[in-house]
């Protein structure tokens, strides 16, 4: 269990450091809109292809109704959380960051999730859970950029540093709790909670990513990145 733990850790410090990267360009030399929508169609590639390629193979062969069940728990799960954020968002929570509360109160729930998803991973075979560790990291770092941009431009930039670092905190928690609590657990276990992962992951591509992207024009610049991501994670899990 402490082998695991270390090396679920170990690869998911790189998901630490990229929100802080982040946050850091966020303020320093914020990405306009063009540049932001291909940076997400560059992730939404990648974690489509995690997806694809490391967890729904994993998953594959358990009981249908397990897998229907955890798939189902995920998306009931996310949309529960937007509509968490939207009310946030509607009740003005969090004074001059009230704009922001919705956001980053929805993106350090998924950290959370992600982080036991990366420790599944981990538990099951390493190879898939260093691809899901990379993939979610470039992941965050577009979600360490967005939760910095959304905060008010008066808020200090020591203030708005510690939000990815928040997140880069819950994803290890996530990865440390995931680890002690799942690790020896059975197989329906493991496959409900695989899943879960999948189905929060590709709503996070469809209404997180994509959407936000799509309100850019696109351009063959965007639409190219999103299958050179892709193309990045799946031939990653070949070479593995």
């Amino acid at each position: 269990m402490t082998e695991t733990l270390v090396q679920a850790l170990s690869y998911t410090s790189l998901a630490v450091v990229a929100a802080l990267i982040g946050g850091v360009i966020a303020i320093y030399r914020a990405p306009g809109p063009q540049m932001e929508s291909n940076v997400q169609h560059l992730a939404a590639g990648v974690v489509f292809a995690a997806v694809a390629a490391e967890l729904l193979p994993d998953i594959h062969d358990q009981a249908p109704t397990v897998v229907v069940a955890g798939f189902a728990t995920g998306v009931v799960a996310m949309l529960g959380i937007h509509r968490l954020s939207k009310r946030i968002e509607k009740r003005g929570v969090g004074g001059n960051a009230a704009g922001a509360a919705g956001l980053i109160i929805t993106i350090a729930i998924d950290m959370l999730i992600d982080g036991v998803l990366i420790a599944v991973t981990f538990i099951e075979e390493t190879a898939t859970g260093i691809i899901i560790a990379l993939a979610l990291a470039i992941e965050v770092l577009f979600l360490g950029v967005a939760a910095v941009v959304a905060l008010p431009d008066a808020m200090g930039s020591l203030r708005k540093i510690a939000v990815p670092g928040l997140f880069g905190a819950l994803l290890t928690s996530g990865v440390t709790v995931g680890v002690f609590t799942l690790a020896g657990a059975a197989e329906t276990t493991i496959a409900f909670v695989l899943a879960f992962g999948a189905a929060a992951l590709l709503y996070l591509v469809t209404e997180e990513l994509l959407v936000k992207a799509g309100k850019v024009p696109q351009t063959p610049v965007s639409t190219t990145l999103f299958f050179v991501g892709f193309l990045a994670i799946f031939l990653l899990d070949i070479v593995g």
